[in-house]
């Protein structure tokens, strides 16, 4: 189960990164099928982390993957709030900040990277 785990944290790192690209070329988090579909991932995988936090056998070093991912998301939907509270009232569409989606892709490369070293250093 705990190599499963790492492994897909690879795809979801992939994800991350895709989302960050899409918001680095439109500036902004449309309402759309892309937006769904990849905050639905993340989401879950949020309570998956949360999990699999406390309850696989995570060693010292495996124990960042899911404690990264979820300071990462707790950090994103904080900002998130912040964002929409500054919105107006007839906008639908949130405007991300260019150095934000930066931020995020940086991570998702990181992450990604990370799970990889930890996925296959414990093979």
């Amino acid at each position: 189960m705990l190599n499963l785990y790492l492994d897909l944290s690879i795809l979801i790192g992939l994800v991350v990164i895709y989302e960050a690209r899409y918001i680095l070329n439109t500036a902004s988090v449309p309402i759309n099928r892309v937006a769904i579909i990849t905050s639905l991932i993340e989401f879950t995988w949020m309570v998956i982390s949360i999990t699999a936090l406390f309850k696989l056998p995570l060693s010292a070093v495996q124990v960042l993957v899911p404690t990264l991912y979820i300071t990462h998301n707790l950090i994103g939907w904080a900002y998130g709030f912040i964002l929409a509270a500054r919105q107006k009232d007839n906008e639908f569409k949130v405007t991300i900040p260019r150095w934000y989606a930066i931020f995020s892709y940086t991570f998702g490369v990181v992450f990604t990277l990370l799970c990889i070293v930890v996925s296959y250093s414990s093979l």
